[in-house]
């Protein structure tokens, strides 16, 4: 009976501390937010030339980087098989607020032995690379692989049916 007790005890002492760092973790994340943004009104309240139609431009350049990076990652993503989340790499705009300037999707890249399964899977890469309006130099570069790998794949399954 002690012992059982014991092991209770123990469990949701384990499971308090666990919830209280997750407190103080979210705690910490709303400090971080806050103090770009309290800086920067502190610094504007004693500019007097400041411009709020220079300030809303920058802003509004922020929010549609923002607004095209995860519109473009999510278009990758959502054409083929990921092997991890969308990763996008943040910067803090004029309003403390933390707005996405790139990004990038991890697809699956095994092969298939299946020659079939692997042409498909290789036209999937290529499709998934090149479905957004404007490529970057990665999806082109994913593009133009997963088409040389499929031409390797059709000149070796040619020399197989040569023998």
């Amino acid at each position: 009976m002690e012992l059982s007790s014991y092991s209770q005890s123990a469990s949701s002492i384990y499971q308090e501390l666990a919830q209280k760092r997750n407190e103080l973790a979210n705690i910490e994340k709303r400090d971080i937010e806050k103090a770009p943004a309290d800086n920067y009104d502190k610094t504007n309240a004693t500019n007097e030339k400041y411009d709020e139609q220079d300030y809303q431009r920058v802003l509004d350049k922020f929010k549609n980087l923002d607004s095209e990076i995860k519109t473009h990652e999510q278009s990758h993503a959502a054409s083929a098989t990921t092997t991890a989340p969308i990763q996008y790499n943040y910067q803090v705009g004029p309003d403390g607020k933390l707005y996405a300037n790139g990004g990038s999707v991890r697809f699956d890249t095994s092969i298939p032995k299946d020659e079939g399964s692997a042409n498909a899977k290789l036209e999937e890469l290529k499709d998934a690379s090149t479905t957004v309006d404007a490529l970057s130099s990665a999806d082109a570069q994913i593009a133009r692989t997963a088409n040389l790998n499929k031409m390797l794949l059709q000149s070796q399954g040619e020399s197989y049916e040569n023998r």
